[in-house]
């Protein structure tokens, strides 16, 4: 019984139809740009925290705990990516399954299958800002300009009171309010502040991450689209592996079953062979 329901099952699995693609996707793009949402945020905690790499002096080693901090961070993207792939990917089988038997799909079974165009909206979704802002923050990079700094207040306390001492030296009391652009491209720097680390001077090479900034944010996004559609490919394997796990299940069943045949009750194997005893027993009647 138990190596008939196990050929059955192993028949099942390799006669099911292929990976079904969502058409009601729409429904499920929140949920995945939740997901990759909290993984830009930790990528933005991770770059802060690490945000002190330019005062390593060791070239070949501050590249290379930034390419290790960026390893990790772009293997978390793909990671999701490929995990949502592959779920997405199962279902899509499962209703795939369920359609060929002449059942009806829910709404939510239908939006959970895979489909291509779910992540790119939900990638679009998070990403749509982030890339349009460091787009602008590339267009209007400038190189970096030495900006006045506050005056010590031992000369403001000396000489505060003096005009031909503070006239001078007024550009220093001029305070100027950030505009948009400024604030803009702080937000931008926040989110490729895993690639600063690269850069031996961030303040020299400002022009440099600022025309970069669109490029650095698109690894992100590229990592999780690219692992996500291999998600049917390897759920594709892991069923293959399954289907090879219930037919090897199937094959110890039945050497199972042969030996407890060949086995006697009393522990005694027969293979069509007679024991000495048994032969001398036979001896003795004859």
């Amino acid at each position: 019984m138990a190596q008939q329901k196990a050929a059955e099952g192993a028949a099942k699995i390799k006669n099911s139809p292929g990976t079904r693609l969502a058409r009601a996707w729409a429904k499920d793009v929140p949920h995945l740009a939740r997901r990759i949402a909290l993984l830009l945020l930790a990528a933005v905690v991770l770059g802060l925290m690490f945000s002190g790499l330019s005062a390593i002096s060791a070239p070949f080693v501050r590249a290379g705990i930034s390419v290790l901090i960026l390893a990790v961070i772009l293997a978390l993207f793909a990671s999701e990516g490929l995990g949502a792939g592959m779920r997405d990917a199962a279902a899509g089988r499962r209703a795939a399954r369920m359609e060929a038997e002449g059942k009806t799909l829910l709404p939510e079974e239908d939006a959970a299958c895979w489909h291509p165009l779910k992540a790119a909206a939900a990638l679009l979704l998070v990403f749509a800002v982030p890339l349009l802002l460091a787009l602008f923050i590339a267009l209007t990079a400038e190189p970096y300009r030495y900006t006045l700094q506050d005056l010590p207040t031992w000369l403001t306390a000396t000489y505060g009171a003096r005009e031909d001492v503070m006239a001078p030296l007024g550009a220093y009391t001029e305070q100027a309010a950030p505009d948009a652009r400024i604030l803009i491209r702080i937000v931008v720097r926040l989110m490729e502040m895993t690639f600063v680390g690269f850069f031996p001077d961030p303040q020299k090479s400002a022009l440099l991450l600022d025309r970069l900034a669109p490029v650095f944010l698109l690894a992100y996004p590229i990592a999780y689209f690219a692992a996500y559609c291999l998600g049917p490919r390897r759920q594709a394997a892991l069923e293959k592996r399954e289907r090879k796990a219930v037919r090897a299940a199937v094959r110890r069943q039945g050497r199972k079953k042969l030996a407890d045949e060949l086995v006697r009750g009393g522990g005694e194997v027969h293979y069509g062979q007679r024991t000495d005893a048994q032969r001398g027993k036979d001896r003795r009647l004859v």
